[in-house]
């Protein structure tokens, strides 16, 4: 079951936002939950409990806005999918530093919406992808979602993840083409890198979100430069 919050202080256009949520999951046969919220700092409260799967986030919300609900979101590392459906366009390149999932613009809710849900469904599916993880201390089980890198060391594979690393044998090679189904991208024949971790790509070298900084081989430059294209692009609007 998916857990769903809808946070937006106008009552006629949030109910109208329910129904098209409830009537998009019921075409795809999923089980859901949806709590509604008219304030935003009930809402985070309600998250510091448990955070939904899914958060549709009005942005120009009195008391606190959808935005510095967001960066406390961002900072909390709550894993949670936000949707801003909104209609300041103009904050589109501003939301994307918190890493919303979307950003549908309120009056093309007809047209965005149904392909947001579809798409958000596909990348929770994908998200709970686990790997069993073969390394010297025993078996490891990771969450592909939690992974930041893989760098190659000579017959051995470094795993850095969110909540440390691991070693295990095997090569790069081996896993490049099963994980970019999963959002990674090879940097360097040394580096596979998980595309939602990347801040910024340079000439020659990624910087991560938490500072590390990775190399870039010529060669594959563009490649990754593209595919965090698609992924900061996937934050707006698919169907402008």
């Amino acid at each position: 079951m998916y857990h769903i919050f809808i946070c937006d202080d106008e009552k006629r256009f949030t109910e109208v936002l329910e129904k098209r949520v409830e009537t998009c999951l019921k075409e795809q046969g999923q089980s859901y939950e949806i709590q509604i919220f008219y304030n935003g700092i009930e809402m985070f409260q309600a998250m510091q409990k448990k955070a939904p799967e899914i958060l549709l986030l009005d942005i120009d919300m009195p008391e606190i806005s959808g935005m510095e609900l967001a960066e406390q979101i961002f900072s909390s590392n709550m894993n949670t999918n936000v949707i801003f459906v909104t209609n300041r366009d103009d904050l589109v390149f501003q939301a994307i530093h918190y890493q919303p999932f979307r950003f549908i613009r309120k009056e093309k809710l007809d047209q965005e919406l149904d392909e947001a849900i579809c798409h958000v469904i596909n990348k929770l599916e994908k998200d709970e992808k686990m790997w069993e993880v073969q390394t010297k201390n025993g078996t490891e089980i990771l969450a592909l979602k939690n992974i930041l890198y893989i760098e190659s060391c000579k017959h051995y594979l470094r795993i850095r993840h969110v909540d440390g690393e691991c070693e295990m044998r095997g090569k790069i090679s081996n896993l490049e083409k099963w994980m970019s189904n999963y959002g990674f991208v090879q940097t360097h024949r040394s580096y596979l890198v998980n595309v939602r971790y990347m801040k910024m790509v340079r000439a020659n070298e990624v910087e991560l979100d938490n500072g590390e900084i990775l190399s870039v081989s010529r060669d594959k430059a563009q490649e990754v430069k593209k595919k965090q294209m698609i992924y900061l692009r996937s934050f707006a609007y698919a169907n402008s």
